[in-house]
């Protein structure tokens, strides 16, 4: 397959400097590298995005998901999720891109605990509508985020943009927990985000509700009750939805056979990965790959 047809596996680079796990930039400096076939096609990303869009309205992707956006919205993206922008050059607004390693270095308890929380897409919408005086706040800590970004290079340099952007993402995290969803999650957060950091390992071993309980020492009735508290369904329900989505990440990438994806996820026979696919998707591997892969 020539590599045009291919969904980019984009991996963290800074220009600046290859070092530095850390990178902000305008909307529109972006839109004007002359990228557009690159932004515009879906591309699954292996660092952290936060969007504040300031001036137009437009739509982003998130995990095949289309993300309305207008001058008082904050987007966020997660490591591992498939994005694809809608070019529109009069749009405005900032990018800060990052990796969990540069977060985590230096870091203390707490604010390992806090520093990514805001990016658990099982739990949060990626877009998040903020009132003039939240945008206004989060716009200064932009500026300010970039302000140190380009100054030049010293030994305080790294530290100070950490703490900084740590800020930012507490300050986005007391705007979450403003919401009814996250208030009624709160209680059960650090039970389900282990369930789903542990899903996310071992998904290719397992699909068994079972399994998971068991990895977590509790019961299946236990495991069923976190998950219908906190997403309203079954960890049955769960666990299949996040197979699906990992499923249509790989196939969007274009470069796996469906039959690799298919032992990839944990199915013994590739024909019972089409099934599962289809029963979910209502459509099959191969349709859903070729929306993005017309020529595959």
């Amino acid at each position: 397959m020539p590599a045009t047809n291919k969904i980019p596996d984009v991996h963290f680079l800074n220009p600046r400097s290859p070092k530095l796990g850390v990178e902000i930039l305008t909307l529109e400096s972006l839109f004007k590298r002359g990228l557009d076939r690159l932004l515009g096609a879906p591309q699954r990303v292996h660092f952290y995005h936060i969007f504040l869009f300031t001036h137009g309205s437009g739509n982003h992707s998130v995990d095949f998901s289309n993300c309305d956006y207008d001058d008082k919205t904050l987007l966020l993206v997660s490591k591992g999720q498939v994005q694809q922008f809608q070019v529109n050059n009069i749009n405005k607004g900032f990018i800060i891109i990052f990796t969990s390693e540069f977060l985590y270095e230096n870091a203390t308890e707490l604010n390992i605990f806090h520093s990514l929380n805001v990016f658990e897409h099982a739990l949060f919408a990626p877009s998040i509508r903020l009132s003039a005086d939240q945008h206004q706040l989060l716009g200064r800590l932009f500026l300010r985020i970039k302000h140190e970004y380009h100054k030049p290079v010293d030994e305080f340099s790294s530290e100070i943009l950490r703490h900084l952007l740590r800020m930012m993402l507490l300050h986005i995290e007391r705007t979450q927990q403003t919401s009814s969803l996250s208030q009624k999650v709160a209680p059960h957060y650090l039970k389900f985000v282990a369930f789903r950091r542990l899903l996310e390992r071992d998904l290719g071993k397992s699909r068994s509700v079972h399994y998971y309980a068991d990895q977590l020492a509790v019961s299946q009735k236990k495991l069923n009750e976190l998950t219908r508290h906190v997403l309203n369904k079954t960890a049955k329900e769960f666990i299949e939805e996040q197979v699906i989505l990992e499923a249509q990440r790989l196939l969007a990438q274009g470069t796996m056979p469906i039959k690799e994806i298919a032992y990839e996820l944990g199915f013994s026979e590739p024909t019972n990965m089409v099934k599962f696919f289809k029963k979910h998707s209502h459509i099959s591997p191969a349709a859903f790959r070729n929306k993005f892969h017309p020529s595959f």
